[in-house]
């Protein structure tokens, strides 16, 4: 009898061993949903990240990460201090694979688009990878706070996008009373080759947020390429680029034929903001926002 109690005891202790182990180990595992709609799961809290694009790293740094960010590409050195970080390379570059596996990161932050590819090459390395990849302003906060809980920068993620969406609500209430049939028709201008931007592009949620109406948004694509006279029949109100000198950019595009003969380009109704802002949805796409609701209707946002 004595035996039979001393085993169920002891029986009661294993299990209560097995299942505070179990739980110990559960609370150093963090899972969240990827842009790509990937579960991504990381154990403990990552110390050495890479970044493959410049608005990941930009991310990564305003979220108090810099320091164990441990590489990045060729281009992040232009919105980011990279001294000291490892250069992989052009973040479309193939042979990054190779030089991310060496480096052993506990994460890799990459992106979307051209680079999905580089997720399930990566995992089959086993290096836990998590794709951001967002199609409107509110995927880029949100993913922003998956970034902050996969990195245990949880604080810093929420402050940032809590300052974010004050902001955007603040534009939104200065916007409301605008009917749609008045609302400036956009095109974003990616290439006169011409590339601009579809409904899935998260840079058509910023137009929208900004006051604009997206002429191609109609298109379910990021990316599409139209032709001219696709342009021509939606007679776009303004035109917006993505060059750092707004000038250069707006005497380079009237010295292309047929698109100066745009009704847009007679008006110069023309503008541009550096990619900088408008290609990187990362923690400012706020002031993204800002930037353009302010040259699209100056008349509501003048400073009082």
């Amino acid at each position: 009898m004595h035996f039979k109690k001393f085993f169920l005891s002891f029986n009661a202790l294993i299990f209560i061993f097995v299942l505070t182990v179990i739980v110990t180990l559960a609370k150093d595992f963090t899972t969240v949903t990827d842009g790509l709609g990937r579960e991504v799961t990381i154990n403990g809290i990552p110390r050495r990240i890479v970044s493959t694009v410049p608005s990941n790293t930009e991310i990564l740094y305003d979220l108090g990460l810099k320091d164990k960010v441990i590489a990045v590409t060729s281009h992040c050195g232009k919105t980011c201090d990279i001294t000291g970080k490892t250069v992989i390379g052009g973040w479309s570059d193939q042979t990054i694979v190779d030089k991310i596996t060496g480096l052993k990161p506990d994460l890799v932050l990459a992106f979307g688009g051209l680079q999905s590819p580089l997720a399930a090459q990566l995992e089959k390395r086993n290096i836990t990878t998590f794709v951001f990849f967002p199609e409107t302003v509110e995927q880029t906060l949100e993913q922003i706070l998956s970034v902050g809980k996969l990195t245990g920068a949880m604080k810093a993620a929420y402050d940032i996008v809590d300052r974010c969406r004050d902001n955007l609500k603040k534009i939104e209430e200065k916007l409301h009373d605008i009917p749609m049939e008045k609302r400036l028709k956009a095109l974003r201008l990616m290439s006169t080759e011409a590339m601009v931007i579809g409904k899935k592009s998260f840079q058509s949620d910023i137009l929208r947020r900004a006051g604009g109406i997206n002429i191609f948004e109609d298109i379910e694509e990021a990316y599409p390429i139209v032709r001219l006279e696709d342009v021509k029949a939606k007679d776009p109100d303004i035109i917006i680029f993505n060059r750092d000198n707004e000038q250069e950019a707006i005497e380079w595009f009237l010295e292309q034929p047929g698109w100066n003969e745009l009704r847009a380009a007679k008006e110069r109704r023309l503008m541009s903001i550096s990619c900088d802002y408008i290609c990187h949805p990362n923690t400012r796409i706020d002031k993204t926002v800002e930037i353009l609701v302010t040259r699209f209707y100056p008349e509501r946002f003048k400073e009082k």
